[in-house]
């Protein structure tokens, strides 16, 4: 490596091309990085859906779900399956295994589901597909006093414009109704014609269909044949013939039946500032790219919409792309500022010129970043630029090292060429090592577990940055530096008083560390153990601090995004008029803070507002604006809204959030026990358990509450009419859920034909006992001669994980009043035993934010021990020493003790990027570790005692550390000084690396010196131990 920085600072043209083509390669790449707000996803899920038509719950469970469970449970790559049971049909959520193909595993799964031929004659086929990561980028909001038909059709159509365009990847038509058929017949008409379902059926399906009937082969060519009587309208289906007599009378569907050319049965709310809407999502494509995306759909909305029907209006609202500019454009502000300060610092205690070289080193560094960034499946987001500045001052580290060691030499006199041949050389080592640590320990982001795709971004970054950075520091800069002529004093007043400030500012640090440092290094070194033992009792009282709740904690930050949204999970199968009320009451509440805070300011506060609804799940989204000038925190708003809402005890789940990722609930509970009674009655003294704790609030489990359910029983009579009990159930099943007799293309999508009873018989338990029931030779029999029904409690959605049925527990936490994990230890230490003995298989397992954090954090100190093992390893290899890499990583705990201090001073809780800004203040204590111990044996390779090498090394030290320890921190100043709202969830990362530096910097120029006396004493003592003892000869 020495020769090959040799030839660079020799050839200088060689370095300049060098820098660039890095250059060039940048710039090309920034035009074709994906940008998006935040980075993608890492790992996948597989979707299984089944449906069942009108089977409930409990028949979906044992006769879909759990033939599919037994059957996939022992297929490769299957981390986890969790099951819904629901009232016509299933759904399963596959978790794939870290790194096992998922396409692979949606064929196996596939095969081996196909293999299963004991499902419901009624039941669909399965429908299999891998989850891609997507996330929404822009919305277009479609309203206006239209009817749901014209509104749908031309919702279809400005999906199909959009999709076609080409910075646009999907699109998502939302919650539309599906078309449909209805042949509406009663019980009335059929009693009065002497029909059965069948006959209407089979008369619809014999007389609707075309049908191609082969060729006529003739002399002239062939001719095909062709029926073609297909119905496609209310009025095709109304002509049909059900009856003919022999006089010609005919009775067509329409006598007998309603047509009813609509929609599903769902239950449906679409408004849009309270007019009928439909909502057109735009998702990422694979090469995402927000700015573009938001623009192509802007411009197509701008240009369509003088086409739109009177009454009818467009809106672009949820755009990304405009958080994206906002919180993108205030990091480059801070980053560049940051670089700013760095600039003006290096220029205070080194050249000038040189101070240039290592700032245009930055600049290098990070242009090669991004040229590596499209290279590695990154993107330019709010995390990736993130890590730009993060590592501002880390990547200055090895360029400080090299341009300070060649400035000292060419101060000594060894002036050009020569001076940056010495200098360079001479610190190749330890930058090396510094830089391969520095990587090692970020590369334990690529490992860690979960979907976050953050850890990725930030190592991608960091790693591309540090490769660039050892290149431009070893390979170009030294090539810069040998060609600087001697510092001539300026002829400008300004500059010459600005070099006299500079020169005193170099000086003074100097004279610091001679007639300061150094004396006070002395001191510690002769009162070793208390130094020692001191540092040791900090490194206690943090950890004490972390481990004594004095702070809170969160798996992944609430970061605020453009708008509220009320999720509400009403009670499956209940009337749809609570839902309707339930939408209208949140609504209103939304309007009313709308009213409070928008009167407050000149500018508004929130825009508009979204309600939707579809079954029983309800979502009400409301637009914030300018809330980061009005200084407003997200977490007021969802309070007053909450306020305003009041107690939703009906809803199943109630939660309001407000970030870009919803983290979940802060408490998570999964309860299982051996059956449906015991789980419920567990689930129960759970809820009240956590209900307890004032800290504790909206505790809800995900059991619905038993719901009445008619089970249909035969009659011993039945069976002298020779009717069965399918019999029997079949012709129920047709008059209430329907038949259905066939599919019509109609447009974009099949329209269903079914046949049933008209709506009001079918809301009618009365209706039920009066309906008749035919026997096979025709005979009408009334339904409680033949049948009687039993009601029972049953429920409306049944959910399991891994084979077992599940209760979700969940409740919100005021984190001021205490800590989840706490509350959660303390009830299952109290509770537990109790339970387990009371309730049969009584099981519980954290889940969530809980367990994610968890999980992380053990992942996270597992593989952070295993790079301190690869790092031992290399170092003692360089040092030839067991004990001297020793020293290096001692000093790792006592960043954590920085990051804790930090924490606690500034009453941040801690996160999942407060533990990566750990792992790189872990990296900064190394690097200057490196350098100092580097320096120290270079001394006593040269024969000076140790103590003697201990104190001149560390002086000869102090100025790199002190000014990579001050870059860093100054690199880092403008973000943490940030206080606009969507900047907070950084600064846990930067608070971690700031105070972790600030740490390192103590450690390295006092603890470790001091370590490296008390170890080599020891050693000194071993080795004479250890060693034979001569023999005198006489």
């Amino acid at each position: 490596m020495k020769r090959i920085v040799e030839w660079f600072i020799a050839n200088p043209i060689a370095a300049n091309l060098l820098m660039v083509l890095i250059i060039i390669g940048g710039l090309a790449s920034l035009s074709s990085v994906s940008k998006q707000f935040f980075p993608a996803d890492k790992g996948s899920n597989i979707r299984m859906t089944m449906l069942y038509p009108g089977a409930g719950p409990a028949e979906v469970e044992t006769q879909i779900v759990m033939r599919i469970e037994e059957a996939i449970d022992d297929i490769d790559g299957i981390d986890e399956i969790k099951s819904y049971a629901r009232e016509g049909g299933a759904e399963l959520t596959i978790k794939v295994m870290a790194g096992y193909d998922g396409q692979r595993l949606v064929n196996d799964l596939k095969s081996r589901v196909d293999t299963i031929t004991t499902f419901p004659v009624d039941a669909e086929r399965a429908q299999i597909a891998e989850i891609g990561w997507q996330r929404r980028m822009i919305t277009v909001a479609l309203y206006g006093d239209i009817d749901e038909a014209s509104l749908k059709e031309l919702g279809e159509q400005i999906r199909d414009d959009l999709a076609g365009l080409s910075d646009v990847g999907k699109v998502e038509l939302k919650d539309p109704r599906d078309y449909e058929m209805s042949i509406e017949v009663s019980e009335d008409s059929l009693r009065r014609y002497g029909l059965r379902f069948d006959d209407v059926v089979n008369a619809i399906r014999n007389s609707s269909l075309n049908l191609p009937a082969g060729k006529l082969r003739t002399d002239k060519g062939d001719i095909q044949l062709q029926t073609r009587a297909q119905g496609y309208t209310a009025v095709d289906f109304e002509t049909i013939v059900l009856l003919r007599d022999l006089n010609g009378t005919q009775i067509f569907v329409g006598d007998v039946a309603t047509v009813v050319d609509g929609f599903a049965e769902t239950d449906i709310i679409g408004r849009f500032n309270n007019q009928p809407a439909l909502s057109l999502n735009i998702f990422s494509s694979s090469e995402p790219n927000v700015i573009k995306t938001a623009t192509a759909v802007r411009d197509y909305v701008e240009s369509y919409k003088p086409q739109l029907p009177p009454g009818v209006e467009m809106k672009v609202w949820k755009d990304m792309s405009e958080a994206y500019e906002l919180r993108i454009g205030t990091l480059l502000s801070n980053g560049l500022g940051g670089l700013l300060l760095v600039f003006l610092v290096l220029m205070l205690f080194l050249r000038p010129l040189l101070a240039m070289w290592v700032c245009i080193g930055i600049a290098v560094a990070f242009l090669g970043a991004l040229w590596m960034i499209p290279v590695g499946g990154g993107s330019l987001d709010m995390v990736s630029l993130f890590a730009f500045i993060l590592i501002l001052g880390i990547v200055v580290d090895d360029a400080i090292i090299v341009s300070e060691s060649v400035y000292s030499h060419q101060q000594g006199g060894l002036e050009g060429v020569a001076g940056a041949n010495k200098g360079a050389t001479l610190v190749i080592k330890p930058v090396i090592f510094a830089v391969v640590s520095t990587m090692i320990f970020f590369s334990i982001l690529f490992l860690l577990p979960g979907n976050n795709g953050s850890p990725t971004a930030i190592a991608l970054v960091v790693m591309a940055a540090l490769c660039f950075s050892l290149i431009e520091s070893l390979l170009i800069l030294p090539a810069h530096l040998a060609h600087m002529g001697p510092e001539k004093k300026s002829k400008n007043p300004w500059m010459l008083k600005f070099q006299l400030l500079r020169e005193a500012c170099a000086n003074g640090m100097l004279t610091f560390a001679d007639k300061v440092y150094r004396p006070f290094l002395d001191r510690c070194m002769a009162a070793k153990r208390l130094t020692v033992s001191s540092f040791f009792v900090l490194f206690l009282i943090s950890l004490s601090l972390l481990m004594g709740g004095w702070l809170q904690s969160s798996f992944f930050p609430r970061v605020p995004a453009d708008f509220m949204k009320a999720n509400i999970t009403m009670p499956e199968g209940g009337p749809f008029a609570e839902v309707r009320q339930t939408v209208d009451r949140v609504e209103q509440a939304a309007k009313l803070v709308k009213k409070e805070f928008n009167q407050q300011y000149d500018y508004p506060v929130i825009g508009n507002i979204e309600s939707n609804a579809v079954n029983n799940v309800v979502r009400v989204t409301v637009e914030l604006l300018n809330v980061d000038k009005a200084k407003i925190p997200p977490q007021a708003l969802k309070a007053s809204w909450q306020s305003k809402i009041g107690d939703l005890a009906i809803a199943d789940e109630f939660d309001i959030n407000f970030t870009v990722i919803n983290v979940g609930k802060p408490i998570e509970l999964i309860l299982s026990a051996d059956d449906t009674q015991t789980l419920r009655e567990f689930s129960r003294e759970v809820r009240e358990e956590f209900a307890k704790y004032p800290a504790v609030f909206n505790v809800r489990d995900s059991l619905d509450s038993p719901r009445p359910e008619i089970q249909l029983r035969l009659k011993p009579q039945a069976q002298t009419l020779n009717l069965s009990l399918a019999d029997v159930a079949k012709q129920v099943r047709r008059g209430f859920y329907g038949e259905e007799v066939q599919r019509i293309p109609r447009a974009r999508e099949d329209v269903k034909v079914m046949v049933r009873y008209p709506n009001a018989e079918r809301r009618s338990e009365d209706f039920l006992r009066d309906m008749r029931i035919r026997t096979p030779d025709g005979t009408e029999v009334p339904f409680e001669a033949v049948a009687e029904v039993d009601y029972v409690d049953g429920y409306a959605q049944i959910e399991r994980l891994d084979r077992q049925r599940i209760s979700i527990v969940k409740a919100d936490l005021n984190r001021s009043m205490g800590s989840a994990g706490e509350i959660t230890a303390a009830v299952m230490r109290t509770k537990m035993p109790e339970w387990q003995s009371r309730f049969s298989g009584a099981k519980v397992v954290t889940s969530g934010e809980q367990k994610e954090f968890k999980e992380f954090g053990g992942a996270m100190v597992k593989l952070l021990f295993g790079g301190i093992v690869i790092i031992y390893g290399l170092i003692a290899v360089a040092f030839k020493s067991y004990w001297k890499p020793l020293l290096v990583l001692a000093a790792i705990p006592f960043g954590l003790t920085g990051a804790i201090l930090g924490h606690v001073i500034l009453g941040i809780e801690i996160s999942m990027f407060s533990m990566m800004g750990i792992i790189a203040a872990v990296g900064v204590v190394v690097n200057d570790n490196l350098v100092l111990i580097d320096r120290i044996n270079l001394l006593r390779d040269q024969g000076v005692s140790v103590k003697a090498a201990i104190l001149e090394g560390a002086q000869d030290r102090f100025r790199p550390i002190i000014l990579t320890s001050m870059t860093t921190l100054i690199g880092l100043l403008p973000i943490m000084l940030e206080t606009s709202v969507q900047a907070q969830f950084l600064i846990p990362m930067v608070v971690s690396l700031a105070f972790g530096v600030m740490a390192a910097t103590v450690i390295s120029l006092v603890f470790v010196p001091v370590l490296y006396l008390s170890l080599d004493s020891r050693m000194e003592r071993i080795k004479v131990l250890f060693q034979p003892k001569k023999t005198a000869l006489v």
